[in-house]
């Protein structure tokens, strides 16, 4: 038996987000790596392998949502698959088991917000909101953009100005993301990304 989440019953309720809030969203992956790359409202067509679906609980339009839902014990929907976060989007089909996203987070939280005449280390920022500083910070890209990319490799600090929240992100308006990649204590290396969302 499929389980539903309440707010599929009752999409666009009322909310200071957008009307997405509640509704199914279908998203686009790369298909090489399974990055989420851009999501409509609806259920989608169900054509092509590169697809996948999630429940937009904050109206965002993204499968991430404000307090990560990365669930707990796997609840059996859709005969036999799992669903982790409780959302009734089956595991296999589920945008946030893929990486990066809210079921695969790792040592990086999903987002960072440095508000308007903040001084800030983003990267740094984030892993300390996630309480914990790696061993090293290996590299950090940024695809389709170089946005204080130097502050950001050099782990500088910077005072967040209006430029920073009007200028064109990699992702959107005052918005970038970078892919980070680290090494931890017993020096195994890992990959996440970040996005900065200044001034948000």
């Amino acid at each position: 038996m499929t389980l539903l989440p309440l707010g599929v019953l009752a999409p666009g309720c009322s909310s200071d987000k957008t009307a997405t809030q509640g509704q199914m969203i279908t998203c686009t992956t790369d298909p090489g790596t399974g990055e989420i790359l851009r999501c409509a409202p609806g259920a989608g067509d169900g054509s092509g392998s590169n697809t996948c679906q999630d429940i937009d609980e904050d109206g965002d339009g993204e499968p991430h949502d404000d307090g990560d839902d990365k669930g707990g014990a796997s609840l059996t929907v859709d005969g036999g698959s799992g669903d982790r976060d409780h959302d009734g989007v089956s595991d296999d089909h589920d945008c946030d088991e893929h990486a990066g996203e809210d079921g695969d987070r790792d040592g990086l939280p999903y987002d960072i917000r440095p508000k308007l005449g903040a001084t800030t280390k983003p990267v740094i920022d984030a892993f300390a909101a996630e309480g914990t500083q790696p061993a090293a910070i290996v590299s950090i890209t940024m695809s389709g953009g170089t946005w204080r990319l130097t502050e950001l490799q050099a782990g500088t600090a910077f005072v967040v100005t209006q430029a920073d929240c009007d200028h064109a992100g990699n992702r959107e308006v005052g918005r970038d993301r970078v892919v980070v990649t680290w090494k931890n204590a017993d020096q195994t290396q890992h990959t996440d990304h970040l996005d900065i969302r200044y001034c948000k």
